[in-house]
């Protein structure tokens, strides 16, 4: 009998632990917002969609303690470079910079610059900048209230002058963080809690396997490829399923190695007002490895954009 109530047990156990996969629903407060819509995987991939951010990541369960790890960028910065033969001294293209956050950027022979004023209210795209002098190396850092066991990173250029520095704000860096299941519900902290879990329909779960498997593509590229107004990467057939970047260079442009240039193959009629959207010609920018850094430089009182808008 002992057995045969064991066995019920486990069962029971397995089937609940099963039924966690779903979709829980959390109020934000705010009947306009749509709250936050998370949505749990049986192979224990997650995503949680709310206004204007989404997250994605791993869930593990341990009794009835959910832990959510998500998927964040290695570094809150990642450089890409390339050579440049009309540059002279060093250019950067400053992208996904926060307003609301401060990170400075330099090379190790002088100070370093915080990239946006106090005050800044605005971002215009795009931001760039172009320095005098080749710069030696990059130094990135972050405020010393984030430091964790590294403030800085370091990449050496090589033979490059022409950069786009991608920025990770704290909204994609995001430690692990837990919630209790208990009665069909996820209960996070405070004891704010989802409604009962529901079934995940056919078109979520197939557009949150789609952005789960861009998501961590778009963390690891090893190149990224760009107009001259840096339209970066939104080239091809908008919307199309199952997109391949790769193939669609590969059919629609002419590739120089020995300048890294795309070409168009059937170039497109564009107005020099809308050179924004130019795909004739993509440059690629190869992914410069970053190094952790504990040394400690200066940092400049002086941005190096000064933007405020009205």
């Amino acid at each position: 009998m002992g057995k045969v109530i064991f066995c019920f047990l486990l069962f029971s156990l397995m089937n609940g632990q099963k039924n966690i996969a779903g979709a829980y629903h959390v109020s934000s407060g705010n009947p306009d917002d749509g709250g936050y819509n998370w949505m749990l995987l049986e192979n224990h991939n997650f995503a949680m969609a709310t206004f204007g951010q989404i997250i994605a990541g791993k869930w593990s369960m341990d009794k009835n303690i959910i832990t959510f790890t998500p998927t964040i960028p290695k570094y809150p910065f990642d450089v890409y470079g390339r050579f440049n033969p009309k540059v002279k001294g060093t250019k950067i293209m400053f992208s996904n910079f926060d307003i609301n956050e401060d990170a400075y950027v330099g090379n190790s022979s002088e100070e370093l610059q915080p990239v946006l004023n106090d005050d800044a209210n605005c971002l215009p795209f795009p931001l760039l900048k172009e320095f005098d002098k080749p710069f030696k190396d990059l130094v990135l850092s972050l405020p010393l209230s984030e430091k964790q066991e590294n403030l800085s990173y370091t990449a050496a250029l090589k033979k490059y002058n022409d950069f786009i520095i991608m920025y990770y704000s704290s909204r994609t860096r995001i430690p692990p963080f837990q919630a209790e299941y208990k009665d069909k519900k996820l209960y996070f902290r405070g004891d704010k809690a989802s409604r009962e879990r529901e079934e995940i329909n056919p078109k979520d779960l197939k557009d949150l396997n789609k952005y789960m498997e861009q998501g961590i593509t778009e963390l690891s590229k090893e190149t990224i490829v760009s107009n001259e107004q840096y339209n970066i990467d939104s080239f091809g057939m908008e919307g199309q399923e199952d997109f391949d970047k790769k193939s669609f260079l590969e059919l629609n442009y002419s590739y120089d190695p020995s300048k890294e240039i795309y070409t168009a193959k059937y170039p497109q009629a564009v107005s020099d007002d809308d050179a924004y959207h130019n795909l004739n010609k993509l440059y690629k920018y190869n992914k410069i490895e970053l190094k952790p850094s504990t040394v400690s430089y200066k940092v400049s009182k002086k941005s190096i954009f000064n933007v405020t808008c009205k």
